[in-house]
């Protein structure tokens, strides 16, 4: 691997191409391109000689040049080596690899045809026995599987798969469900709830869940406070009691009718108190919970979850999933995505993937994804989006309909509200362009062109880049800043920038979901209100969630939204869809709403 290194470091110091053609340079000139002695050099090249890399011919007298040249290119060698690494069941060497390339479009077609062929389903043959194994790829990595401070879909997704609540919501049942607690009791006045835990639940090192890890999970949420993304869930919670190693008393402050709804959550899922405060620090990485799952690894490339064989519940049919970061660059010269048996497509691609069409045995899901993209502004920093009319006029720039026109892919339609199903019906769609009067408001408000900073999660985000784009035309520069998605979680960043433009996914139980998007403490809609606005939607809340009617609450959250789109707090921009491709063999397909394939769900038919 040292050597390939070596080599790979030497080949990127010449130009594109010259395989097989000499190229003149000395020794002194290769010690300084690899950062060693000349000796070291010699020896190098002896090496590469040996291995077919390289030809050297060292000049010989006075005015005779030194010449290399190279017979394979690292394209071929490093498509080789990962291969061969792949062959030997080394996946990190394997990954590694094709991340060191960096230029996914450099690789040759044949290895990208290996590389794609290698995910998908496949049964291995492992202690005598096979194991259907689910290998996928992403582009995005994972930020945290810490359920106290879970932010994204993809980390709530397999949060959900590694642990377990006290209960579970049935979305379609809207009926509350048995899960680690067997059974719980409600005073009549709605302040008081006490949980009996099943016995003989394992977590995946063995220890047998208690509620003494119950006390613990969310003491610790609540003592996290501001710092963890979903610390707010607790707040209602003014003391718990453990009353044997099966039973747990909790009290709460207030009346809190989403209580239950809030415990069901994947934040609150229960953690083993020796294993996390012990280990707090890398907890977020190799978590421990009593799922369906066990996280088995979890590195920069590769992640690897195994079912649980002592799992209370039914145990997957599915053995274990892998799932491989990829280079962004790959994404984009990757063959058609039917050698891929399950994926979700959460790309801006423009065209569907898969392989309908090509073969009856594949299959699509298209479906809208619950949630939409918005675009929120900082009312903490001084700015012209402090004022309502630049607010106002940036929404009458964004022709949703045109975005969709001409970028077309998933983007499904215009967003008025969070979900599709609660856009206000009509032609105009909940909003109206006029460049003219956008370009009125700016004058009116003394406008001079000053730049903002419009903060992103990723560099080809076409969605961003149409906005700017249109804002131009009226004058207003906005210059876009990537940051990394752990970066983008953190208050300090959220602060810096002037708007923030993303995709919010919602779940199905709507009223708790509108309420964590304004009380979750690194919420951008919530971290970009003024504080006066805070207090009032923290206000409004705690009424809404004494009142035991969804239909009023779901009412009444609607109507604190309208008041923070009357003065343009944030935009709703887009709504969209997303497609899955799987193949016959794979039953049990079904898409939650993080947009994710349900691991414990499926299973496979054997080939003939």
């Amino acid at each position: 691997m040292q050597l390939l290194t070596h080599f790979l470091e030497l080949r990127a110091s010449f130009e594109h191409g010259v395989e097989h053609e000499p190229q003149p340079i000395t020794l002194d000139e290769l010690a300084d391109r690899l950062y060693c002695t000349t000796r070291n050099v010699k020896i190098l090249l002896k090496k590469m000689m040996e291995q077919g890399w390289v030809y050297w011919k060292p000049g010989r007298g006075r005015g005779n040049v030194s010449e290399i040249t190279f017979l394979v290119s690292s394209e071929d060698m490093i498509s080789k080596q990962a291969m061969e690494l792949a062959g030997r069941g080394d996946y990190k060497g394997t990954i590694e690899l094709i991340h060191q390339l960096g230029r996914g479009e450099a690789l040759q077609d044949s290895f990208i045809d290996w590389l794609f062929s290698f995910f998908g389903y496949r049964a291995v043959e492992l202690e005598e026995r096979y194991k259907d194994t689910l290998r996928f790829p992403v582009y995005k990595w994972l930020v945290t599987l810490d359920p106290a401070h879970s932010f994204y879909a993809f980390d709530c997704h397999l949060i959900n798969q590694i642990f377990d609540t006290l209960i579970v919501y049935n979305p379609q049942t809207t009926v509350f469900e048995p899960h680690l607690a067997h059974y719980w009791e409600v005073s009549e006045d709605g302040l008081h709830y006490t949980f009996y835990l099943r016995k003989g639940v394992l977590f995946h090192h063995g220890r047998e869940m208690t509620a003494h890890d119950v006390f613990y999970t969310f003491s610790r949420l609540k003592e996290l406070g501001l710092s963890a993304c979903q610390g707010w869930m607790t707040e209602s919670i003014e003391n718990m009691t453990v009353l044997n190693r099966s039973a747990i008393a909790i009290e709460l402050m207030q009346p809190n009718v989403l209580f239950l709804q809030q415990l069901s959550h994947s934040s609150m899922a229960i953690l083993p108190e020796d294993i996390c405060r012990d280990n707090e620090g890398i907890f977020g990485r190799m978590p421990i919970g009593t799922g369906p799952f066990r996280l088995e690894r979890n590195d920069d490339y590769i992640c690897k979850l195994r079912a649980f064989d002592d799992y209370f519940g039914v145990r997957p049919h599915l053995d274990q999933v892998e799932i491989w970061l990829l280079p962004q660059d790959l994404s984009e010269v990757g063959p058609s995505w039917d050698m891929v048996q399950v994926l979700c497509d959460h790309t801006n691609s423009r065209k569907p993937v898969g392989a309908v069409g090509k073969d009856t045995e594949w299959h699509q899901i298209e479906q809208s994804i619950l949630g939409c993209s918005l675009l929120t502004f900082n009312r903490n920093k001084k700015g012209p989006q402090q004022d309502t009319r630049f607010r106002k006029a940036i929404d009458l720039i964004i022709d949703r309909d045109r975005m969709i026109e001409e970028l077309g892919g998933f983007r499904e339609a215009p967003a008025s509200s969070f979900l599709p199903t609660l856009d206000r019906k009509g032609a105009v769609s909940g909003y109206h362009t006029d460049f003219v009067e956008a370009k009125r408001l700016l004058d009116e408000m003394g406008y001079n062109g000053e730049s903002l900073h419009m903060y992103i999660y990723s560099n080809n985000n076409e969605d961003a880049l149409w906005i700017v784009e249109q804002c131009s035309k009226v004058g207003i520069r906005i210059v876009l800043t990537t940051q990394s998605k752990s970066d983008m979680m953190g208050l300090d960043t959220i602060q810096e920038a002037d708007l923030i433009f993303y995709h919010i996914c919602m779940e199905s139980d709507y009223d708790l979901h509108i309420i964590q998007t304004l009380k979750q403490s690194n919420s951008y809609v919530r971290a970009h209100l003024n504080s006066e606005q805070k207090a009032w939607v923290d206000a409004e809340i705690d009424q809404i969630l004494q009142n035991a009617s969804q239909e009023t609450r779901i009412c009444k959250l609607n109507e604190l939204i309208e008041v923070l789109q009357e003065e343009k707090s944030f935009l709703f921009v887009l709504h969209r869809s997303q497609q899955t491709t799987y193949h016959d063999s794979i039953k049990g397909v079904s898409i939650n709403d993080l947009g994710w394939v349900d691991f414990r769900k499926i299973w496979f038919t054997p080939s003939v």
